[in-house]
């Protein structure tokens, strides 16, 4: 589809999106037009972003003429939030119940072949089967024309992969904290049979309140199914894993792992978190492949001065070549790594960018509203504690480490920059629990004077007034105008009416 030429080309894919209501989308075009003659395309879509009408992501589609595609089922696409080889993962919010999700929607090339078919659904049905603080949660499977897509709770973070390139090594407590949270879910994943088969940096979400997710199970071994064609087709087009965190076991026959091979995965994860790179940052996929068979990596307290003895005690045992030398099951780990781990470990504020605002299909007196609306909700008092955190007669109340102790050598305060707050969209639950202001003067927060009543009513037809004659000098149709003038005068009556008669 071409450019759009023009804006009033614009315009009509704008309205043709179904993006912006109507009555909405006139009065900021009619708004614009008073405040200069020639309205551009890139001045209208910057507007609507302003005016949280548009996201940037949606402003952008629909400056290369891309107006169609912004809802998949109840749900409208807000943002891209990656790519891979099997498909993209959207932010989206349910257009009624305005809750934020992420879609995960499979490409239509790959969607086209059984073996990715089938290895979507099997996704969906072992991420249905796990309910765990520790792991992202999957709402629904749905099918819109060709297209399959993976309904997933929204968690406004950072992946540790992109944690770590950002600000580098980490330190021990944070590094151990994540583990942590990672074992703890992996042994949830383990007692329901399945075996993630994928654990790495890139697939561990980090939230503003610093607790680690699990993530993406489109490679999970169901070691209860005595059907292993899939995982054999897969494995025959190459090697099934991430070659930096890949259990030696795993490349030579993934369809036979256990829950060590996610162990070893883990362990290679922490290493990264640590020393701030892989166990072998140098070389091709097939060396990699083979030194992780044969090659021990440089022990990280040769990196890391500051390391416990302790804790690179259980990093390299969770790294041993052969799989009985492990620790044999994610809890035991867990439970090597209690002792280094706080209950979260938060990033600094800034370096997890917030999510678009938008104020949703229908009309609101709150912008931000969408977003606070449209939370899952709080998991407080569900998240399993270190067991040095709670079992201690001795321990204290601890909520995590502070954000200058998640870095190996924190940086300095930039001056000038004010940090904001660290409340996410996961947990705020402000509207609920803010009580209203009362009236300064009777105490009665629902209750107007007369006086303050009529006040207010002849302030609101004097702007309404206003409005609709702005409305008229810019072309806006008679009847709209007529209509707004009308609904002022409605409004006034009854306004003033109820404070007479109160």
């Amino acid at each position: 589809m071409s450019t759009p030429l023009s804006s009033e080309e614009l315009i009509q894919r704008v309205r043709a999106s179904g993006l912006v209501p109507y009555a909405d989308f006139d009065a900021t075009l009619a708004e614009l037009r008073l405040e200069t003659p020639t309205v551009t395309l890139r001045a209208l879509l910057d507007r609507l972003v302003e005016e949280r009408f548009l996201t940037p992501f949606q402003a952008d589609r629909l400056a290369i003429g891309k107006y169609k595609g912004f809802r998949l089922g109840s749900y409208v696409i807000l943002d891209r939030l990656g790519s891979g080889g099997m498909g993209q993962v959207f932010l989206a919010e349910h257009a009624n119940l305005r809750r934020r999700t992420a879609i995960k929607v499979l490409s239509s090339p790959v969607a086209e072949g059984e073996v990715a078919r089938e290895r979507f659904h099997r996704e969906a049905r072992a991420a249905a089967t796990l309910d765990h603080p520790y792991i992202v949660r999957v709402f629904d499977l749905n099918q819109e024309g060709p297209l399959l897509y993976l309904v997933m709770e929204y968690i406004e973070g950072i992946t540790l992969q992109s944690l770590v390139q950002k600000v580098g090594p980490l330190s021990a407590q944070a590094a151990a904290t994540y583990a942590w949270h990672m074992a703890v879910g992996l042994q949830h994943a383990h007692e329901k049979s399945l075996i993630h088969r994928d654990v790495k940096p890139g697939n561990i979400l980090i939230d503003r309140a610093g607790v680690a997710r699990l993530l993406d199970l489109g490679l999970v071994r169901d070691t209860e199914s005595t059907d292993s064609r899939l995982t054999q087709q897969i494995g025959s087009r190459g090697v099934l894993g991430t070659v930096d965190y890949l259990a030696p076991e795993q490349a030579v026959n993934s369809s036979a792992v256990d829950c060590r091979a996610d162990v070893y995965s883990l362990g290679a994860t922490l290493y990264f978190a640590l020393a701030g790179h892989p166990m072998f940052p140098e070389g091709k996929a097939t060396q990699k492949l083979m030194w992780q068979q044969t090659t021990d990596p440089t022990p990280i307290q040769q990196l890391r001065s500051d390391i416990p003895d302790e804790l690179a005690l259980a990093l390299h045992k969770a790294l041993a070549k052969k799989p009985s030398e492990r620790f044999q099951s994610a809890s035991a780990f867990a439970d090597a790594l209690a002792p280094f781990a706080a209950q979260t470990a938060p990033p600094e504020p800034e370096w997890i960018p917030r999510p678009p605002a938008w104020r949703g299909l229908t009309r609101t007196t709150d912008p931000a509203s969408s977003v606070r609306l449209g939370v899952s909700p709080p998991r407080s008092g569900r998240f399993p504690v270190p067991p040095r955190l709670g079992n201690s007669d001795n321990a204290r109340a601890v909520s995590g480490p502070k954000s200058s102790n998640l870095l190996m050598n924190p940086p300095r305060p930039i001056a000038g920059v004010e940090t904001r707050s660290g409340a996410t969209d996961q947990t705020d639950n402000s509207i609920a629990s803010l009580p209203d202001s009362p009236n300064p003067t009777t105490g009665d927060s629902s209750i107007l004077s007369t006086a303050e009543a009529r006040a207010l009513a002849e302030m609101a037809a004097a702007e309404a007034i206003k409005a609709a004659g702005h409305a008229e000098r810019a072309g806006v149709p008679l009847p709209i105008v007529l209509s707004m003038i009308l609904t002022a005068a409605i409004v006034t009556g009854a306004v003033v009416w109820f404070a007479a008669t109160r």
